[in-house]
């Protein structure tokens, strides 16, 4: 190959080369897996108190590999950065509205926050919801007043 061609296929091959990294969807027949899968709350507290929740979304392909670098998208119905929400996302420590963008690490995994309200008579029930390309799971968060009996 002369120089002359040289010159115009070296940024072709950069612009190829750059326009295939970044993040990519799950590929076909992947599972995405949430832990906890489902998280109860019984508070019967008068008064209403913010609890923190941690999850975990787990990537993996049709034959049980980690799936690294898969754009995630991550919702909550009721979610957004207002303190008067019942439930907050977190990327990080930083509040974000829903859904939001987020990327597996390394070992196809990726962990959120999630704050909610419990106590103070409040009861919800929701699915955290996470997609990646035609992978989907949710888990549900069920908050509830606990009753209590009389002798």
């Amino acid at each position: 190959m002369s120089i002359r061609h040289f010159k115009y296929v070296l940024p072709l091959i950069a612009i190829l080369f750059l326009w295939s990294c970044g993040d990519v969807s799950a590929p076909p027949g992947s599972t995405i897996t949430i832990n906890p899968p489902s998280l109860s709350i019984e508070n019967g507290d008068a008064t209403a108190r913010w609890t923190t929740q941690f999850y975990t979304v787990s990537v993996i392909d049709k034959d049980g590999y980690p799936v690294g670098d898969a754009e995630l998208s991550i919702s909550f119905i009721w979610a957004s950065p207002n303190p008067y929400n019942l439930v907050q996302l977190y990327k990080g420590t930083t509040p974000v509205d829903s859904p939001f963008s987020a990327t597996t690490d390394e070992f196809g995994a990726y962990t959120f926050r999630l704050d909610f309200i419990s106590g103070g008579s409040y009861e919800y029930t929701g699915d955290i919801e996470v997609r990646s390309g035609a992978a989907f799971a949710s888990s549900t968060l069920d908050v509830t007043v606990a009753t209590t009996t009389t002798p």
